[in-house]
């Protein structure tokens, strides 16, 4: 469970000298796992005050009034009024000193201090949770910034306010508009961190597959610690690859992946990485029982308290005990079901059960013979079923042609 960490905003300086290797960290999306796990009902009292206190605290730092009554809301609390003013006073003084740097800037200065001047409000209003006023104010920075690169580090951090509330129509439009930039001559390095930005939404969104090809791209090259941890970046790269990826693929892509083997060797900070590990080992070496152990382990400690994994924990679950069966099930042509229930640790019921589910909605290519305990598999012939997905393909393109002749002819 990831601790809320403060970040200093870095000091503004002149338009041509912008650092954009310090990345503003605002919005905090650490503040953000914070609020998710003072909100979810299965962390535990100590923990959740604990998670409190720290939320509490980076409020009153940063007078985070927008942010606070949203929090206020979610734990079905009074607001403090008082704090609530002392908050709101500072915003209004804060933002009053920003407006008077705009106007002096568009009055005495160039447009290169403009746009410095509205970056520092856009940035305060991430900064204290405002995401309204941050849309707004993110029109009038984009305008006034010239640079390919700067309008770029804008966006990204429109697709953090999204990613902060989770809003997945903001982060999609603005990762979309990411995209568009990098076409027109985005450099190396932000196109690297584009990856990340669109792994973390695809994961988030279910789409496992586009978000492995993602991160594994990320990995050599990653540098968004805005975003989450290099721990972090391992975690989700094991856990979306061993969904999305064959075995030939698994092993020469993160098996032999030297960066993510080192991180998975250390076991990260305090054992964090240990029980991915030893998921990824048990998986790909084919030791049911203990990957069914640790896919147990890992949905209960780690996927339920992450605010991206928390919605499609059960989802993953059930599609990895799938690809475990697929894999077990592959090289033979009978097997008993007593011996699979055996290799996986469970019950007999439970494998029945299991595949019985799968075998109806056909993920699974294969007979329970419940007289003789076996289950029989029905090996697909690759070619004949490409083979009548092609005309099947075919016939529907055909349909589509016609349809669209007779439109035309018309």
């Amino acid at each position: 469970m990831a601790e809320a960490q403060t970040s200093k905003k870095p000091a503004p300086v002149d338009d041509g000298n912008y650092d954009k290797e310090v990345i503003s960290k605002f919005p905090d999306l650490e503040l953000a796992q914070v609020r998710f796990l003072v909100n979810h009902p299965e962390v535990a009292k100590d923990i959740k005050a604990q998670k409190l206190e720290t939320l509490q605290a980076a409020i009153k730092e940063h007078d985070m009034a927008p942010f606070y009554e949203l929090v206020c809301a979610d734990l079905n609390v009074a607001v403090d009024q008082a704090q609530l003013a002392s908050m709101r006073a500072a915003n209004v003084k804060r933002l009053a000193e920003i407006d008077a740097e705009v106007e002096d800037a568009e009055k005495n200065l160039g447009e290169s201090e403009v746009r410095q001047a509205l970056l520092r409000k856009f940035e305060y209003f991430c900064q204290i949770g405002d995401k309204e006023n941050a849309k707004k104010t993110f029109t009038a920075v984009y305008d006034k910034t010239v640079g390919m690169g700067y309008r770029i580090d804008v966006v990204f951090a429109m697709i953090r306010v999204g990613l902060f509330f989770l809003d997945h129509h903001l982060i999609n439009k603005f990762i979309t508009k990411a995209r568009e930039l990098m076409e027109q001559g985005g450099d190396w390095e932000r196109k690297n961190r584009l990856r990340s930005y669109e792994a973390l939404y695809k994961m988030s969104v279910r789409d496992f597959a586009g978000a492995a090809n993602l991160f594994l791209e990320a990995v050599p090259t990653f540098g968004s610690y805005e975003l989450m941890t290099y721990e972090n970046l391992v975690l989700y790269t094991v856990i979306t690859t061993t969904f999305a990826l064959d075995r030939p693929d698994l092993r020469s892509k993160v098996i032999r992946c030297n960066e993510v083997q080192e991180q998975l060797t250390g076991g990260g900070a305090n054992g964090t990485l240990i029980p991915v590990r030893e998921y990824l080992e048990a998986y790909y070496e084919c030791h049911y029982d203990r990957f069914f152990i640790q896919l147990a382990a890992l949905e209960s400690e780690r996927f339920k308290f992450d605010r991206y994994l928390s919605p499609h924990f059960n989802y993953y679950s059930r599609g990895m005990r799938h690809r475990a069966y697929e894999q077990f099930l592959t090289p033979y042509k009978t097997v008993r079901i007593d011996m699979m229930a055996k290799d996986f640790g469970v019950s007999r019921a439970f494998i029945d059960r299991e595949l019985h589910r799968l075998i109806a909605t056909g993920q699974l290519q294969c007979r329970i013979d419940a007289v003789n305990g076996v289950i029989e598999v029905n090996h697909r012939d690759s070619k004949n079923h490409l083979f009548k997905s092609v005309i099947k393909d075919g016939d529907i393109l055909l349909n589509r042609i016609q349809k669209l002749a007779r439109v035309i002819n018309a």
